[in-house]
């Protein structure tokens, strides 16, 4: 299994053996030839996506890569890699059901200074500014490196063993299994956004 999340600001490649994290600026080199060369050397079974929300340039390509990826493998072999993509809104929904993240969450939606505060509990969300984030124990953050971004002990990461995948958080690691989310499997895939485009 390799998991692939397109939603933050670096694209992570992550699978039992090692990690990659791809900055945006450039993405449209960099991604193809290191899932081609991935393909390459490394059987996946399945490719479980988190898909949207975040950044339009890391959607856009991440999912246009994975389709032209599974288009070749078909002509090739007569084979593809099922794809079995996610939300963040749905897996940390999910999270939070299962008692794994707390309720309020602060999601990255590809905007510089502007996020999601998410109550999962409700399932609502609203548009804040990175300044108006109150810290309380009662509320888990996205893991992004952009450095106008804080860093905090609340962020989540994801991380996988013996075929795995892990949500991270607090010191904690809960599974995420595709069969209890009850996730379709498909040759390609269309990019979440969530969001409308920002026009300037």
């Amino acid at each position: 299994m390799l998991f692939m999340n397109i939603s933050s600001d670096h694209v992570h490649l992550l699978d039992d053996q090692d990690e990659h994290f791809l900055q945006r600026n450039g993405i449209e080199d960099t991604l193809g030839s290191n899932l081609l060369k991935y393909t390459q050397t490394h059987p996946v079974e399945t490719l479980v996506l988190l898909n949207g929300p975040g950044g339009f340039t890391n959607l856009r390509v991440g999912t246009l890569t994975i389709n032209m990826l599974n288009t070749l493998l078909e002509h090739d072999t007569g084979t593809f890699i099922p794809i079995a993509s996610i939300t963040k809104m749905d897996a940390y929904a999910y999270a939070h059901q299962q008692g794994r993240l707390p309720r309020y969450g602060v999601v990255y939606i590809g905007q510089k200074h502007n996020v999601w505060l998410c109550d999962f509990q409700e399932h609502t969300h609203k548009q804040i500014t990175l300044e108006e984030i109150v810290y309380t124990d009662d509320l888990f953050f996205d893991w992004v490196h952009d450095p106008y971004r804080p860093t905090t002990e609340h962020m989540i990461s994801f991380s996988m063993a013996n075929n795995t995948l892990y949500l991270n958080y607090q010191g904690n690691a809960h599974e995420i299994s595709i069969r209890n989310l009850r996730i379709p499997l498909s040759m390609t895939v269309q990019p979440e956004y969530m969001i409308q485009p920002t026009m300037n």
